[in-house]
């Protein structure tokens, strides 16, 4: 094991492999989980880029020079923004990316489609949506879905404008947005001629998908205290700006940061962990060495009425001496990847090969 790898401390029974270095601020990641493809996963850098990263685990610059402004390296403020939100549309292999955009003197968000023909190189971008009102410190749009329904959601932070757009059914700010994968608003939305799915959040980061209930979770950022993992139903208010905790499944009252998240139930880990949630926490991922805010993967179990937490775990925690943290995380065949920001490095956690889970499932049960 490296020296990189001896800065996380892992759960019982797991093991983290340094996969891929040298990156600029990786965000987020979107596995291609299409059996002929050799693509592992892509990722967004903040400042401009998506790297396209293949089954040999070398690095290939699918798209770059995304941003029309230069942010300023500034953390926490402006160099928060960026491109951040990724997913792929698995008929197809497009990308789906989130970013920001100077129009004239104002920051807006929007998504693009990415289209390759081989997987490396971007070929064509077209805009899905845009023109939506953003900040550079952080809350602005954030991760694009693709939900069991297949259509696409859309993760909206409130754009700085904290006190009014998140409860403005007329404002796209603080909200989860339901479109066709084209970006036309389906006839189905809870308001006709909406593209807004749900309301009332300050900053959404991440986003997944839960295959037993075929729901949407979300983690949203709070203020000073109360960060949230919320469920999302067609038409829910999570009342902000106001009350953070609202119909949340959890919080945090002792703000974490969390960011990124995913369900393991595609048996990448023992059965033990069947539908199992993973979250980053990113805290002060920018101040060096250890921290009791963020720096750290937990997992958790919701309960089986769906309605809260029935156990939490730390999973993966940071114990260097750098700024670092993990920021994005994605199932994949192999197990668990997360990208350490201010690091620049992705690596992969999976289970050890010498470890019995099932005898030690004989002690618990």
């Amino acid at each position: 094991m490296g020296r990189k790898e001896k800065e996380w401390w892992v759960f019982p029974g797991f093991e983290v492999h340094l996969v891929v270095e040298g990156l600029e601020l990786p965000v987020n990641i979107a596995v291609d989980r299409r059996d002929e493809s050799q693509i592992l996963f892509y990722v967004t850098e903040l400042f401009g880029k998506v790297k396209a990263i293949d089954s040999s685990y070398r690095t290939h610059t699918y798209a770059d020079r995304l941003l029309n402004y230069k942010p300023k390296p500034e953390f926490p403020g402006q160099g928060e923004s960026g491109v951040t939100g990724i997913c792929m549309d698995p008929e197809t292999g497009d990308l789906l990316v989130t970013m920001l955009y100077k129009d004239r003197d104002e920051f807006k968000g929007k998504m693009v489609r990415m289209n390759s023909g081989d997987g490396l190189k971007m070929d064509s971008m077209e805009d899905i949506i845009n023109n939506i009102p953003s900040t550079t410190r952080s809350h602005q749009i954030q991760a694009p879905s693709i939900g069991f329904d297949k259509k696409l959601y859309l993760n909206v932070g409130d754009g700085g404008a904290w006190e009014d757009a998140p409860q403005d059914d007329g404002d796209l700010r603080g909200k989860i947005l339901r479109m066709e994968l084209d970006g036309s608003i389906p006839e189905d939305n809870p308001v006709k001629g909406s593209y807004v799915f749900a309301k009332g959040f300050r900053n959404p980061f991440g986003a997944a998908w839960r295959k037993i209930d075929k729901s949407l979770y979300v983690t949203v950022n709070g203020p000073a205290v109360d960060d949230v993992l919320a469920k999302v139903g067609p038409g829910s208010d999570h009342g902000w700006y106001g009350d953070m905790r609202k119909d949340a499944l959890f919080w945090w009252h002792f703000t974490q940061a969390p960011t990124a998240l995913d369900f393991m139930q595609d048996g990448q880990f023992h059965k033990r962990f069947d539908g199992e949630l993973f979250v980053a926490l990113f805290g002060d991922s920018y101040r060096k060495g250890t921290s009791i805010k963020g720096k750290k993967i937990v997992k958790m179990r919701i309960n089986e009425t769906s309605t809260g937490i029935s156990s939490y775990d730390e999973f993966v925690t940071y114990i260097g001496r750098g700024p670092s943290s993990p920021c994005g995380l994605a199932f994949g065949k192999e197990g668990l990847y997360f990208t350490d920001l201010h690091g620049g490095n992705i690596y992969l956690v999976k289970p050890r090969d010498d470890y019995d889970f099932n005898k030690e499932m004989e002690h618990v049960f």
